[in-house]
């Protein structure tokens, strides 16, 4: 009975500690009784192949034992699975997204179109896979510990709209792109048969802010860019050499700045930055009606977008770039760049940049204090 108890201790190896003893003494005694059995069938004693036959025809013991696990059998269940295949759409759509980007990003930098496109494709496979991995693993998580997502049970119809890109194909992208009158659409809103499911008019929408979409969002957007900073995805983003005079760019002094220091200086605050984006958009999803802390949240966030920006602008290896010392210094330089557009100059783009993220970094703080301090969501409809 050495093969018996070889599989009975396999089996026992992925039992739950609490409950091992007694299982195990329960199948030894159904598999001794199902060996008695075939044994008085065949009037002998079973051979050890015979015996092997018998236990692999009683489970292997990864199935075995995981009948008397309590947690869910499957990754992902079936109140998940619709969510789930929605989030695996969407990280398709991005990753297509993104490598069309890239490759266009590439081929204008000056790569060969050949491998331009071989890189693309194999970061966009790449990145889908992590994706739907991520996505998988979140599922898993939820399911296992039982976290509510209050979204899932108070959602409404006005949060409703953020589906649309993720459901486009290209017949809808096509649609979308072909030219049409506005008696056109009008005709189509008499006709009872048009159907508004694919009206995907982006700017004929009333201005609403869903918490949803918010916290949507800012989820995809976080965790896209952390597997991205982190170097989990690559995107096809290798340095490549750039002819800026070929693209008719004038870097100035940004093209002498060590990028991998300031990506080093930049590492961990950024990375701590996103990771608080990801849970202000889970909290958003979790708490829609939770506005002060919302607020909260984006107070936090807001104030860090000023602090970077502050950061950048005086202490950062590219301060002597971007850095100029007045508003009428700034305008001067615009006006200029409107009268010799050629070559770009990249300074001034890095500086404009830079103004206008700290200006909506200062917008989102003070929204968030708004929102901390009277207990009303800023944006109509983002209740």
């Amino acid at each position: 009975m050495d093969m018996l108890e070889d599989y009975l201790r396999a089996v026992s190896r992925l039992l739950p500690r609490a409950k091992r003893e007694d299982i195990i003494a329960e199948l030894r005694d159904e598999i001794l009784t199902r060996i008695e059995a075939r044994e008085s069938e065949l009037g002998r004693s079973l051979t050890p192949d015979e015996t092997e036959a018998l236990l692999r025809e009683f489970g292997h013991p990864i199935v075995v034992a995981a009948r008397y696990r309590d947690e869910p059998q499957y990754s992902v269940g079936t109140a998940l699975y619709p969510y789930w295949i929605f989030a695996v759409r969407f990280a398709v759509i991005l990753e297509v997204a993104i490598s069309v980007l890239v490759f266009f990003g590439r081929v204008i930098g000056g790569a060969n179109p050949g491998e331009a496109l071989g890189t693309a494709i194999g970061s966009g496979i790449t990145g889908m896979m992590t994706l739907i991995g991520f996505a998988t693993v979140a599922a898993w998580i939820i399911e296992r510990k039982g976290i509510t997502i209050d979204y899932f049970n108070t959602w409404r119809v006005r949060d409703l709209r953020f589906l649309d890109f993720a459901a486009w194909d290209w017949t809808d992208v096509s649609e979308w792109l072909a030219p049409k009158t506005h008696r056109d659409r009008r005709a189509d809103r008499r006709d009872h048969s048009y159907d508004y499911a694919y009206d995907y008019r982006p700017f004929a929408w009333t201005y609403r802010q869903s918490s949803a979409s918010r916290g949507v969002a800012a989820i995809v957007i976080a965790v896209v860019f952390i597997l991205w900073w982190t170097g989990v995805l690559s995107f096809g983003l290798t340095p490549i050499p750039v002819d800026y005079a070929a693209m008719h760019v004038d870097p100035g002094a940004l093209a002498q700045v060590d990028y991998p220091a300031l990506k080093a200086a930049l590492y961990w605050p950024v990375l701590a930055y996103f990771l608080v984006l990801a849970a202000f958009g889970a909290v958003v999803l979790t708490y829609p009606r939770g506005v002060r802390v919302r607020g909260l949240f984006d107070m936090a966030i807001g104030l860090s977008e000023l602090g970077l920006a502050a950061w950048v602008w005086t202490a950062s290896p590219i301060a002597a770039a971007v850095h100029i010392d007045s508003g009428p210094a700034l305008l001067t330089r615009i006006s200029a760049f409107f009268e010799h557009p050629m070559p770009i100059p990249l300074e001034l783009a890095a500086t404009v940049f830079l103004v206008l993220f700290a200006f909506i970094g200062l917008c989102r703080a003070l929204g968030g204090l708004w929102e901390l301090i009277s207990g009303a969501p800023r944006y109509w409809g983002g209740c």
